[in-house]
């Protein structure tokens, strides 16, 4: 990737470029100094692709078609020529387009100091060009800071590409819950102990599915990823404490002989009605005849009457 691309702000308003093609002219201009040269018609050419302009310009454009859309924008312009040989894409300057770096006095420009030469040089110390200098015993400060880092660059150290804490002393980020998100053992395993579960509990299927589309239905509750952890093991733990479907009254459905005690008579295969009967009576007799004050008399009952 090109580092540092030196734009001649004079030129390119001159010429009419826009800041996208100001920054590519920019580069383009710097392709003789290292490119790959081949005679082409009598001419000297340089191949430069367009997936090689991405690669240096990431800030300019990350689609090849685009960059090559802005060489033939910089072509039409007279900056440059264009030319295809082997599959492969040469250009080579104008002589307009070496004028890029040379100033001529002129009332807009009257002195080279603004020239791209200039660029990057450090005025006296305590001249009006080099203000931040005035009242410090260094005459040429470096723009880093403690340490020789700039500040930006100590801010920027620990953070991923979208601005966000990574590495060392990062602060967990925390994100809603999806259907398919799957628990780490090892997390799950650590929250599980703190609610007093087995380490080696782990939700099955239907609760894990109930768990995460429960949460996924509410986007604006985000946790961390321990933090889900937790959540988790809480949701197992309550549903073991939840009432079994039922679980009262399991003896609910004995029938009523055996809750009162009477015993009652079994249907036999084969058995008929009336002597399902006598044999109730048969049983009634029994248990009346071993309790006090239980003697049954002939004649009291008659069996199928």
């Amino acid at each position: 990737m090109q580092f540092l691309v030196a734009i001649n702000q004079t030129r390119a308003l001159e010429w009419g470029l826009n800041a996208q093609q100001a920054m590519l002219f920019a580069f383009l201009h710097q392709v003789p100094t290292w490119a790959q040269a081949r005679q082409i018609d009598g001419q000297t050419f340089f191949n430069i692709s367009k997936t090689k302009v991405v690669d240096e310009l990431p800030l300019l454009t990350d689609k090849p078609d685009t960059a090559y859309r802005l060489m033939k924008q910089l072509a039409k312009a007279g900056l440059i020529v264009m030319t295809s040989c082997d599959n492969k894409t040469y250009i080579r300057l104008t002589e307009k387009a070496i004028a890029w770096n040379r100033v001529q006095g002129s009332e807009k420009n009257p002195t080279p100091e603004n020239s791209p030469s200039q660029v990057g040089k450090i005025s006296e110390p305590g001249s009006e060009k080099s203000p931040t200098n005035q009242g410090t015993n260094d005459p040429t400060p470096s723009p880093s800071g403690a340490g020789g880092e700039h500040p930006m660059f100590g801010q920027a150290a620990g953070r991923d590409d979208d601005g966000q804490p990574t590495g060392a002393g990062e602060t967990p980020r925390q994100h809603p819950m999806t259907y398919d998100w799957q628990p780490d053992a090892v997390q799950l395993s650590a929250a599980c102990l703190r609610r007093r579960l087995p380490t080696d509990t782990q939700p099955d299927a239907a609760t894990l599915a109930d768990f995460t589309a429960h949460f996924a239905e509410k986007p604006n509750e985000r946790r961390t990823a321990q933090g889900w952890h937790e959540r988790l093991a809480k949701w197992i733990a309550e549903n073991r404490h939840k009432p079994q479907p039922n679980a009262g009254n399991a003896n609910g459905g004995r029938r009523h002989g055996e809750r009162t005690g009477h015993a009652q008579p079994q249907q036999r295969p084969g058995l008929s009605a009336a002597d399902a009967r006598r044999l109730a009576e048969q049983q009634r007799r029994e248990q009346a005849a071993g309790s006090p004050g239980g003697e049954i008399l002939d004649g009291e009952y008659e069996p199928g009457h």
